[in-house]
């Protein structure tokens, strides 16, 4: 199959890097020009969870030298979303599938505004934790699995060749008729560490054993399964926070992306996860508050980090 991978960072690497190793003609598309060069000279080498090794999947900063695909895989952040979907356009044909790969809502939203929405999958990747390393070098730390579905629900050829596409590549893939639950089960673990670890400083395990930040993560859970719950989605726990506990506990010294993001000085997805929540409750008339809160703050920190640098709250302006 010919795969593009719109956003070649951590994730969309690891994807590419498996993929073309698999025989599958990948083309991984991205702004990144030092990690497009590196590719291009030496491989990609990807590392962790799968092995370690070199591949060659092409890799352009224009998407007209990749032409279209047969699957095109967003794996961008969310709001980034909008400019590379555009800017893949000639990779994007008639019949190419659109997959969203990305954390947080309202990006399956934003590609149908782009492209035929009949043609766009929505997917969910579980428990990689995938870095760079450097400009053509990938690590992750696990392949849990890849959960995928068309858009528009129901089980199609179409999705089911996507799917065997994936295997063939080694990852467990989960083949859905209604990928929502999916969605919203796996955003509590996001709203459950990621603002409150951007905001504090502290790891995942730290802010769980502090009952204070521990308090504002459960109430950001609280809020989001509200939402799914007046949505009529049904989790694929039943306990919300009974789950998050025992997921959070599992991975004690990760540092979320929102965090990495902020610190770096890097626009985060807080607008995504948390503002995802806050714009359905919206819509819902359900109270939000302390998701709004860590919209707000986040967005305040990430702003202070991006003009002044980490650490610097107190320069003179």
């Amino acid at each position: 199959m010919k795969i593009g991978i719109i956003g070649a960072g951590a994730m969309g690497s690891v994807y590419a890097g498996l993929m073309a190793d698999a025989g599958h003609e990948v083309w991984m598309f991205d702004s990144w020009a030092e990690h497009v060069a590196a590719v291009r000279a030496n491989g990609l080498r990807v590392q962790g969870a799968s092995g370690d090794r070199t591949v060659n999947p092409n890799a352009t900063t224009d998407a007209k030298e990749a032409g279209e695909c047969e699957l095109a895989i967003v794996a961008t952040k969310a709001m980034q979303t909008r400019e590379a979907v555009l800017a893949a356009g000639p990779m994007l044909g008639p019949n190419t599938a659109v997959l969203s790969l990305q954390n947080g809502l309202g990006n399956v939203e934003r590609i149908q505004e782009l492209v035929d929405p009949s043609n766009v999958l929505c997917g969910i990747a579980g428990g990689f934790g995938a870095s760079m390393v450097g400009p053509g070098h990938v690590h992750h730390n696990g392949m849990e699995a890849i959960n995928i579905a068309e858009a528009a629900g129901g089980i199609s050829s179409r999705i089911e060749l996507v799917a065997d596409a994936w295997r063939e590549s080694g990852f467990t893939v989960g083949v859905y008729e209604d990928i929502w639950p999916v969605v919203w089960s796996k955003l509590m673990a996001n709203i459950a560490v990621s603002a409150t670890c951007t905001l504090t400083g502290m790891r995942v395990g730290q802010v769980v054993k502090n009952e204070w930040a521990w308090g504002l993560s459960l109430d950001c859970v609280r809020e989001a399964a509200a939402c799914a719950k007046a949505k009529g989605i049904k989790l694929l726990y039943d306990d919300p926070i009974a789950w998050v506990h025992d997921f959070t506990t599992k991975i004690p010294d990760a540092r979320p992306s929102m965090y990495l993001d902020t610190q770096a000085g890097r626009v985060s997805e807080i607008g995504s996860i948390h503002g995802g929540v806050v714009a359905e409750g919206k819509k819902l008339s359900i109270a939000t508050p302390t998701c709004e809160f860590m919209v707000r703050a986040v967005t305040a920190l990430q702003e202070k980090n991006r003009v002044f640098g980490p650490g610097n709250a107190y320069k003179a302006l």
